[in-house]
């Protein structure tokens, strides 16, 4: 490893990057030659060949995509070890990117404690959008997000969050409209308000029930679909921060309590932003004051929509 140069590795990720090294030298200021010296002499440190190249194309060879993607996570590595040994203070500072979970969880709840975080510590910069993504996060720019479910066994950091319970509501209308539901495959014969997935998969305990949306609404909106639901549509599923105080006051009724499903909210990221003091300092602040923010919003609820 001593013998390899930082420069060279450098050299093969610009052309691995922009697939030639004519668009490699003009996007760095190096020129080809240079280029192709340093890659070459990478090649024959490490007595492997990185590159397939032809007088019209370029490509990686299986052992060269293997190296990219282990040496450009290595150097986001040590980008993270230089901001950390540069930390020389306690005020926290630097950009944290972060993706959330939408609706009401991310805009409503998470979102106002990461800008009294920003408040408390004006020298992080959040960027923070509630794009639906499943991706692998050592190789996306996200230094944490907030994830629903359960997560995956990886090498990355989770922490838990809160636990969120997914309930089925109609109003009280709907059901006197309709013959009682006792077990989820009553469901099928109704119409059901439903968001991106046709398909809802009941359980309970070892037990699963799979309906299908036959007939009904499709609403890709959380708060939305509540107003369907109180407005009479049919049986939605949500969360509980959406539906508890409308069960409380009586304007929904939930329905199959005991298929009611807990579910995870994490916190996830990469370990090596973990390292960094405000991405810590966000996950500590998130753990400390999500559950009462939660708890809040299950006995307030959001404003009763208007009724059929």
């Amino acid at each position: 490893m001593n013998d390899i140069s930082l420069r060279w590795v450098r050299a093969f990720l610009l052309v691995a990057e922009h697939g030639s090294f004519t668009a490699a030298a003009q996007a760095s200021g190096h020129s080809k030659a240079n280029l192709s010296q340093q890659v070459t002499a990478l090649e024959q440190a490490l007595a492997v060949q990185l590159l397939h190249r032809t007088t019209r194309s370029l490509r990686l060879t299986r052992i060269g995509e293997g190296y990219a993607e282990r040496c450009q996570l290595a150097f986001r590595q040590l980008e993270s070890a230089s901001e950390w040994a540069m930390q020389s203070t306690r005020e926290l500072s630097g950009r944290i990117r972060m993706n959330s979970v939408g609706g009401l969880i991310g805009e409503e709840l998470v979102a106002p404690l990461v800008f009294r975080f920003q408040q408390r510590h004006p020298g992080v910069e959040i960027e923070l959008d509630f794009s639906s993504l499943r991706e692998d996060l050592m190789d996306s720019p996200y230094d944490l997000v907030v994830r629903m479910g359960e997560l995956a066994d990886s090498s990355l950091v989770a922490r838990r969050l809160h636990r969120v319970t997914t309930r089925y509501v109609a109003s009280p209308a709907f059901l006197a409209r309709h013959a009682p539901i006792q077990v989820p495959d009553d469901l099928r014969a109704l119409p059901l308000i439903y968001g991106s997935v046709d398909h809802w998969l009941l359980a309970r305990g070892s037990e699963q029930r799979l309906i299908q949306a036959s007939r009904g609404y499709r609403i890709i909106s959380g708060r939305a679909m509540r107003q369907a639901a109180l407005s009479g549509l049919g049986v939605t599923r949500l969360v509980d921060a959406y539906v508890q105080a409308d069960i409380a006051r009586g304007t929904l009724v939930e329905v199959l309590p005991d298929w009611a499903e807990p579910t995870p909210l994490s916190m996830v990221c990469p370990p090596h932003r973990f390292q960094l003091q405000r991405v810590r300092g966000l996950m500590d602040w998130l753990k400390t004051h999500f559950a009462g923010a939660y708890e809040k919003a299950l006995v307030q609820g959001l404003p009763v929509g208007p009724m059929a």
